[in-house]
């Protein structure tokens, strides 16, 4: 249970949140990009992408990306599936209500439930980053939605804690409200320095960068601080879920320290790995035929 501190923080990354939710479905989110959907539990209106047809591949928005950098990956794997691309709660486009306080199961079954009503049973979990953590979860406690995972930097909760370190040396962003109004003033100025140490395909960062910053001045979401303090918190690690499971990693992310790489396959057994050297944080979105092909050729094996 976060203290009061954090979730007083938490509130100041919903704050309003009806009003956002309602902003968000008439104004350029909704017509930003064509096929623009929205989905609302309880807590969450999710906005998302769908595109194809035959088994879904879910797919997590990783910020300050948007959906709007996902034309080209939903091109490529809508030829085999059915592509569903969905901003993470709190993260680009996808508003919360001011009951949502990023907990770590809370946020993991309220994604399964965006997952059950969207996507439907037996999917691929193609998650990144962080989201790999729901991933593990949801699989493993309702095996049912997942089919495969085809984690892209992921790793168990010890990777994400050096991780979380390494992006926050000075304790920033981990403390209550002073993190979240931090996270506010500097996510602008903070973004292209993401992408300059995550991206593999430098010449990719100039229309990352131009596609955030466009978000960002219609109100995109990036929540990175109530993350870190809440969902991110210090946790056992979690039991392997039963589903053949894949590692994607771009060597070229500069967020990552070299130890990271692959980690899920040190905590799990029957982990497949797949390297990208020249491919930094987002190698689906750096270049979707390699990842394409390696998950195909992944799901053709198991």
């Amino acid at each position: 249970m976060p203290g009061l501190l954090a979730r007083l923080g938490a509130r100041l990354d919903t704050w309003n949140g009806a009003a956002r939710m309602a902003r968000f479905r008439t104004g350029w989110p909704a017509t930003a990009t064509p096929a623009v959907r929205f989905h609302s539990t309880p807590l969450v209106q999710y906005r998302y992408l769908e595109a194809g047809s035959g088994q879904t591949i879910v797919f997590t928005v990783d910020p300050p990306m948007t959906i709007e950098v996902y034309a080209p990956l939903l091109a490529m794997f809508s030829e085999r599936f059915r592509v569903v691309v969905v901003e993470l709660p709190a993260m680009g486009f996808t508003a919360a209500a001011s009951g949502y306080g990023f907990g770590f199961t809370e946020t993991n079954d309220d994604l399964a439930g965006f997952i059950r009503a969207v996507c439907g049973s037996g999917c691929v979990f193609a998650f990144s980053c962080a989201a790999s953590l729901a991933a593990l979860d949801i699989a493993r406690r309702m095996p049912e939605l997942a089919s495969h995972l085809c984690l892209i930097q992921g790793g168990g909760t010890e990777a994400f804690a050096i991780w979380k370190a390494g992006r926050d040396p000075k304790g920033i962003l981990a403390r209550p409200i002073i993190g979240q109004l931090a996270m506010r003033r500097l996510a602008p100025r903070r973004m292209p320095q993401w992408y300059v140490l995550s991206v593999g395909r430098k010449e990719r960062i100039a229309d990352f960068c131009a596609c955030a910053e466009r978000s960002f001045s219609h109100g995109a979401l990036w929540s990175l601080a109530s993350a870190y303090q809440i969902y991110l918190a210090p946790r056992p690690e979690l039991p392997r879920p039963p589903q053949p499971m894949l590692s994607i990693w771009g060597a070229a992310d500069g967020s990552h320290p070299a130890g990271n790489a692959h980690s899920l396959a040190r905590l799990y057994d029957g982990v497949e790995q797949v390297t990208f050297d020249a491919l930094g944080h987002t190698p689906e979105l750096e270049d979707p035929a390699l990842v394409f092909a390696a998950i195909t050729a992944f799901l053709d094996r198991t």
